[in-house]
């Protein structure tokens, strides 16, 4: 009985503990504060095969890095992009702008920035991110690149 009241009581220490949040490459919640890991440098996180998937269409393009698919806002992992209001910025959102009303798939990380979901999204059936980096000022940025895509 005592053995069994130590795995229950473990078990329950592990839930309260527990949080979300996507990892980048070195294990670690880059966006938390404070800052911390739950792997060594040398482990890599890795996609799962229960991941969660939003299709739908672009409906709004926020700037060359966040789009919103049937209304969800996603923040394109790995992706980074100057801002709205500088030159370089406002192109890369023109550009963006070209797939409203383009059917999107995203592959979500679990990751969460302000009032989007994070993720890796293909437009038309080509990696959006991968488009953006080769017709835009946006780069890859390789601390959030979780699934070593880029």
């Amino acid at each position: 009985m005592r053995a069994i009241l130590i795995a229950l009581s473990t078990a329950f220490a592990a839930q309260v503990a527990a949080h979300s949040g996507g990892l980048n490459k070195r294990g670690c919640h880059a966006e938390s504060q404070p800052y911390h890991c739950h792997r060594t440098q040398e482990a890599t996180p890795s996609a799962s095969s229960d991941q969660t998937v939003l299709t739908g269409t672009v409906t709004h393009v926020r700037d060359g890095d966040t789009i919103e698919v049937d209304n969800v806002p996603i923040r394109l992992a790995a992706l980074d992009c100057p801002e709205r209001g500088t030159q370089k910025g406002d192109t890369a959102a023109r550009i963006a702008q070209q797939f409203l009303g383009s059917p999107a798939t995203c592959k979500l990380t679990g990751a969460k920035t302000y009032d989007r979901l994070v993720g890796y999204c293909e437009v038309n059936g080509a990696d959006f991110g991968a488009y953006m980096i080769q017709n835009s000022s946006c780069e890859i940025w390789e601390k959030y690149d979780v699934w070593d895509k880029y």
